[in-house]
């Protein structure tokens, strides 16, 4: 009966760990890759706007094309939608959601969770404002990476290759009938410390909310 008793202990552990590994990393849907609004379109209903219907998620579908929009690759050898001087990509890309905080992977196009909870008013002083949104993106870029370029100029491209994010993802929502933001008011420190990173290595350049 112990023996028994026992296996079912056993089992029950693995289950847990097992389903618990499941929900750390998610793989995302396909993104589309042809058709949608026409840029011209997208162009011209692009705005920034702070009003979020809170009552609103966005789809796990409108959040891997966004996703990719922002920073997923496009071609062989990991080259993104989005430009980055002497294909350096230093950015690590942070889904703020009501059910926790995770990371991209454009590899992969994966989402893997960093926190469990909402902690989307870590992203913004503007505390109405980000909590109301469906998902609040943060941009930080690791300064250690590997690169040609030397530090000054490491500096001026983190920034520059942000505004190509933030851009992205203006022409998404625009095209997707969502509404999006551009913000630079964060708590820095704070932030870095829920993430874990060292200061000293990385820099945040943008915090980008989405919503309806």
């Amino acid at each position: 009966m112990k023996k028994l008793y026992f296996i079912f202990i056993a089992i029950l552990i693995i289950q847990f760990c097992s389903s618990l590994t499941a929900a750390e990393v998610i793989k995302l849907p396909e993104p589309e890759k042809e058709g949608g609004m026409p840029l011209n379109e997208a162009l011209s209903k692009r705005k920034s706007s702070r009003d979020f219907d809170e009552t609103k998620d966005i789809s796990l579908e409108l959040l891997s094309q966004a996703l990719w929009s922002a920073y997923g690759t496009n071609r062989p050898k990991g080259y993104k939608t989005v430009p980055s001087a002497v294909a350096w990509y230093p950015l690590r890309v942070f889904a703020f959601l009501k059910e926790g905080v995770y990371e991209y992977d454009a590899n992969n196009h994966t989402l893997t969770r960093v926190l469990s909870g909402d902690y989307r008013d870590m992203t913004g002083t503007q505390t109405e404002l980000v909590t109301s949104a469906a998902v609040d993106f943060v941009f930080i870029a690791d300064l250690n990476k590997k690169s040609s370029l030397d530090e000054e100029h490491k500096y001026r491209y983190v920034y520059l290759d942000t505004g190509h994010c933030s851009m992205a993802l203006g022409l998404f929502a625009a095209a997707n009938d969502m509404k999006g933001v551009p913000r630079a008011m964060v708590d820095v420190d704070p932030l870095l410390k829920l993430l874990r990173l060292d200061k000293e290595d990385y820099l945040f350049t943008l915090a980008f909310s989405l919503g309806y």
